[in-house]
């Protein structure tokens, strides 16, 4: 499961093994044994993965089923974020609404998705 995950996450953000090693300051090999399931990273190297990626430990190490509730999730906050930033049709007292208070309203949102569908598993 976590190797599966581990790949699709990586595939997900465009990116090689390599510079995957870089950003979680590993070696290239150690990526490529945990994406075979022949090593399994650390506690703390999962909260590192975890983060990078914008997903929870419980994701990386979840089954088919979660993982596929997480994307929905995922692919929903995306959506809401692309209406957001592409629209910019909302005004604050009059005025157009800067990124800074996009990003917290896309932040908020993605929240309340991920608890909603974390409530539904």
């Amino acid at each position: 499961m976590f190797n599966e995950n581990l790949r699709k996450m990586r595939q997900k953000m465009n990116i090689t093994q390599a510079a995957l090693a870089k950003k979680l300051d590993v070696s290239s090999s150690t990526i490529g044994m945990y994406e075979q399931g022949r090593r399994e990273p650390d506690s703390k190297m999962l909260m590192k993965m975890a983060e990078l990626f914008g997903v929870s430990v419980d994701y990386l190490l979840s089954s088919k089923r979660a993982v596929t509730l997480t994307q929905s999730a995922n692919d929903l906050a995306d959506r809401v974020t692309d209406v957001l930033r592409d629209k910019k049709k909302f005004e604050n007292y009059g005025s157009k609404v800067n990124n800074a208070t996009i990003d917290f309203i896309v932040k908020t949102i993605r929240e309340e998705i991920y608890e909603a569908f974390r409530s539904v598993r």
